[in-house]
């Protein structure tokens, strides 16, 4: 979470922009600098393309430093596709985010970008080539300019096509369109990636890696059950047609897997939040930096952004923001009199004191959202706080104060309990077994099943002598 946003407008709390906003990109789902480069891009972006590059990068935690034998793989893998993609003249240039989620897109600019997250699901060279094999046939398809193209004469055929009467026709035709690319974007990553010499099955088999972190987010966070992203096809229609590609393109060239070479390299890689920015707990948010914690509502799935920590209920009816600002010795009350939300009326303020930290709060009434906002002071620091709901009761107003008088500093065993994990791979001894092999990693909830999932294994069978990533505490 980053200091500082700007005033939102009334219908910011929508859950579903709200998450798409998050969980934008291909594929859903600070660290030292660093870009890993194929062929530098031929031409500059303009000003305004590299101003959207920027706010890119940032909202997914800016640029990763990757571990070196990691970077070199990856030009590597880049270098293979390009070479055997339908237009090797393109040149690209591979950016790692800081993020845990699991994600991947390309820009038509030849900017591909990847997160650390979907790096630590992957299990193979050619699982990665077919992702990023994927991104660059996006880029070689034009489907960006496709995409904007359609859009455009959806809205001049269908000018209130947003808001107006014909707005679920011309969302499922853009939908379709956009799974069509998706869809295409695997056949040609597959019959790329073929070419290049790689497993045509490494496709198939980081679909169904993602499937299994798909369920076991589900069944841990029950409320978080969202696809990645409404306009790309379900996994298993994915995973069907990419098998029936793969299929089809299993020729004579050899076919490189390479699981210990890509562990090897992916080794020391950082695993889950960054806890200079704040983690997500459960219900809890908390940030070592900033050290503070706050208890969200049950039913509330949280995702924490540079920008904020955002929440959303299951039913979509209720959303909470948190950020901070600094306003030069301004208090809290003060910062609620600003107004944070355009065309919404804000209520008395009232002063509060919280775990030995002053705050304010008031309520907020908007056309479509009813509003409870708090500010707590804690330093030069003001903690806003927005909750947000459809339909505002007495109850509900009194379970969102609630959380709100949860914010505090953090204690000595939450700031131990916050230091960074990273993925380390070991090699399984004979007598190894899945469980003994967890008892050299960090302990979690669920352990068992992040274990099977991080690995790409469908049941806890161990092969002596083979690589398994385990998470470690730094």
């Amino acid at each position: 979470m980053a200091i500082g946003f700007n005033r939102l407008k009334r219908n910011a709390f929508a859950p579903m922009a709200v998450l798409a906003a998050l969980l934008s990109g291909c594929m859903s789902l600070s660290g030292e600098r660093r870009t890993v480069s194929a062929p530098v891009v031929t031409s500059g972006p303009d000003s305004t393309v590299f101003a959207e590059q920027t706010r890119l990068v940032a909202t997914f935690g800016g640029e990763y430093a990757a571990p070196a034998p990691l970077i070199d793989l990856v030009r590597e893998i880049v270098a293979k596709i390009v070479a055997a993609s339908d237009d090797p003249a393109v040149r690209y240039r591979v950016t790692v985010l800081n993020s845990p989620s699991i994600n991947a897109f390309a820009l038509p600019t030849g900017d591909l970008y990847v997160t650390r997250g979907l790096l630590a699901l992957a299990n193979d060279t050619s699982e990665l080539a077919a992702v990023l094999a994927h991104e660059v046939g996006h880029v070689t398809a034009k489907h960006a300019s496709q995409r904007a193209e359609f859009e455009r004469q959806a809205t001049t055929a269908m000018p209130d096509s947003i808001s107006g009467p014909n707005g679920a026709t011309s969302r499922f035709l853009l939908a379709s369109f956009s799974r069509g690319q998706e869809l295409e974007a695997d056949e040609v990553g597959i019959r790329t990636i073929a070419k290049a010499g790689y497993d045509p099955y490494g496709a198939a088999r980081f679909l169904a890696s993602l499937a299994r972190q798909t369920t076991f987010v589900g069944e841990i966070r029950p409320s978080a059950r969202y696809s990645f992203l409404s306009s790309h096809p379900s996994t298993p229609q994915r995973l069907a047609a990419a098998l029936e590609t793969a299929r089809a393109n299993v020729g004579a060239t050899s076919i490189e897997a390479d699981r210990a070479r890509y562990l090897t390299a992916l080794s020391g890689i950082a695993y889950g939040d960054d806890p200079f920015g704040g983690v997500v707990r459960g219900r809890r948010f908390l940030h070592a930096r900033l050290d503070f914690m706050m208890l969200a509502p049950e039913g509330f799935a949280l995702e924490n952004s540079p920008q904020a920590v955002i929440g959303v209920t299951g039913n979509g009816q209720e959303a909470l923001r948190l950020d901070t600002v600094r306003l030069g010795g301004a208090g809290p009350e003060a910062a609620l009199a600003g107004g944070w939300i355009d065309g919404a009326t804000n209520s008395e303020i009232t002063p509060f004191s919280i775990n030995g930290l002053s705050g304010a709060t008031a309520t907020s009434k908007g056309p479509e959202w009813t509003f409870r906002l708090a500010a707590i002071q804690k330093g030069e620091d003001i903690f806003r706080i927005i909750f947000a709901a459809r339909e505002m009761t007495p109850v509900l107003d009194r379970t969102f104060l609630a959380s709100i008088g949860s914010f505090r500093t953090l204690t000595s065993d939450e700031k131990l309990g916050l230091r960074p994990q990273r993925l380390e791979t070991v090699a399984a001894g004979g007598d190894d077994t899945a469980m003994t092999l967890l008892t050299k990693s960090d302990r979690a909830d669920n352990a068992l099943d992040r274990f099977l999932v991080l690995n790409g294994l469908d049941r806890p069978k161990i092969r002596a002598g083979e690589l398994y990533k385990l998470i470690l505490s730094e």
